[in-house]
């Protein structure tokens, strides 16, 4: 397979824009809560590199995984094929990595990350919709509703146009194609789904805790 994404694409201000911060800060905190300090995790899919230096200066043991060799990852491979012993890392992440992948392989993909992880995984996809969406905040929110606001949000899925559109997507969670009813299904073949979130004003990245 080619590489679909150019590196210059990850250090564009319209990549970083304020929904991409908003995940970056869902991929941080959910990995927080899924393992303790000093962990061992995998991100397969590095990126722009702020998910493992952030990860790194909190103290946990960080190792990237990319198909791209520009990227400069720590390893080059395959997702569908890692080069790690069985139950190497403590959280294997994979944030929007699995939609470059035809939906026929993504199972082969998930069998991989649970091969590799001793108990947590944490991935994320894109979920293709529209959506109202309404955030209060108020004086006394965290007491009262123990949160820091209030999010409000109706989403209407709409059909994705498939690879030949979008350039780099195989697929995404959509209305009919790949409804989110059929990728849960496909993850539950390998894992318990703990958590399924959807990010406040980025509800494009829909992410799952998983565990084996």
């Amino acid at each position: 397979m080619d590489v679909q994404v150019n590196k210059t694409h990850y250090f564009r201000k319209k990549y970083d824009d304020l929904d991409r911060f908003i995940s970056y800060f869902y991929q941080v905190d959910l990995s927080q809560e899924a393992i303790s300090k000093e962990a061992k995790v995998l991100e397969i899919g590095k990126g722009n590199g702020f998910y493992s230096d952030y990860m790194k200066k909190l103290g946990y043991q960080v190792s990237t995984c990319d198909f791209d060799k520009d990227l400069s990852p720590d390893v080059v491979a395959d997702i569908r094929k890692l080069p790690f012993p069985d139950n190497s890392f403590d959280l294997v992440t994979a944030f929007e990595v699995l939609e470059h992948l035809p939906f026929e392989d993504v199972e082969v993909a998930l069998a991989e990350l649970k091969r590799v992880s001793s108990g947590k995984v944490l991935i994320s996809v894109p979920y293709k919709s529209t959506y109202f969406e309404m955030v209060l905040k108020f004086p006394f929110v965290r007491t009262i509703l123990r949160r820091m606001f209030l999010d409000i949000h109706f989403r209407i899925p709409l059909v994705f146009g498939g690879i030949k559109v979008s350039g780099q997507h195989y697929w995404e969670v959509d209305l009919f194609k790949t409804p989110l009813r059929k990728v849960r299904k496909v993850i539950r073949k390998f894992f318990a789904i703990e958590k399924e979130v959807s990010p406040v004003l980025d509800h494009y990245h829909r992410f799952f805790v998983l565990k084996k």
